[in-house]
């Protein structure tokens, strides 16, 4: 037995090993492109293992806002397959792999959180794949990056409005969600919860449950009123000693 583990840790070490070489030679490359990068199959293994060449080609200004462009604009419908498909997943595979240095220059450059807001500003209907794709790259930077993120949404006069906007797409009611949801200092997430109110989401989540509005806004509002008074409650069991109530739950009631 012993032996049979020694000879499997010394293949695992003999693969990862020769992985790591096989990409650091690539890496060597003058005119490496971001795309030729994007087609070797380890990528994503690589960059969460931390490798530092990967990192400093992947952070690049111009790499950073390719991989940004790729998960929020719309391919070209004539374009090829890797273009289309392979590209985005692979940059959003990357940007969401919660490595602490990719996290740090999406939430640090207010270019790049301009240009994932932009997909929201994209117009009245949202492609699904690439709003799949935006939710998880904001959820990542609510979760790690929450003050940047958080101050820069609240600066967005139209942000709650873009929102309602898109509600019926269940990645942006998702969105929703992690705001509600991924907030951890109390502090904070109380913060979120009054500037929600005050922009009024409740009432407006409301007026979306309307005869006049398609079958996935009703469904996907109503959803997301319930996820509210889910949480709210939750956050006033949790909280019973904190002075200052629930304010959207109180809209509710």
């Amino acid at each position: 037995m012993g032996s049979s583990c020694a000879l499997e840790g010394a293949m695992f070490w003999k693969f990862d090993l020769h992985t790591s070489s096989h990409l650091d030679t690539l890496l060597e490359k003058e005119d490496l492109s971001l795309p030729e990068l994007l087609d070797e199959e380890d990528v994503l293994q690589e960059c969460k293992v931390v490798n530092r060449k990967l990192l400093d080609f992947l952070l690049q200004p111009s790499h950073l806002q390719a991989m940004v462009a790729w998960v929020t604009q719309e391919p070209p419908a004539s374009g090829e397959e890797r273009l289309r498909y392979k590209y985005p997943s692979v940059a959003c595979e990357i940007l969401t792999s919660d490595v602490p240095q990719i996290n740090d220059a999406l939430g640090a450059d207010e270019s790049l959180l301009n240009r994932l807001y932009g997909f929201l500003q994209s117009g009245d209907s949202l492609n699904p794949l690439l709003a799949s794709f935006f939710s998880k790259v904001m959820g990542i930077l609510i979760n790690r990056k929450t003050d940047q993120l958080v101050s820069f949404l609240r600066k967005k006069d139209d942000f709650v409005d873009l929102l309602l906007r898109h509600i019926g797409t269940s990645a942006i009611m998702d969105l929703l969600l992690r705001l509600l949801t991924c907030v951890e200092r109390p502090q904070l997430r109380q913060d979120v919860f009054n500037w929600l109110n005050e922009e009024k989401i409740v009432q407006r989540l409301i007026e979306q449950i309307h005869p006049s509005k398609d079958d996935n806004q009703h469904s996907n509002a109503s959803q997301s009123l319930c996820d509210i008074i889910r949480l709210s409650r939750e956050q006033m069991i949790q909280g019973q000693d904190s002075p200052e109530p629930d304010q959207l739950l109180a809209t509710l009631e």
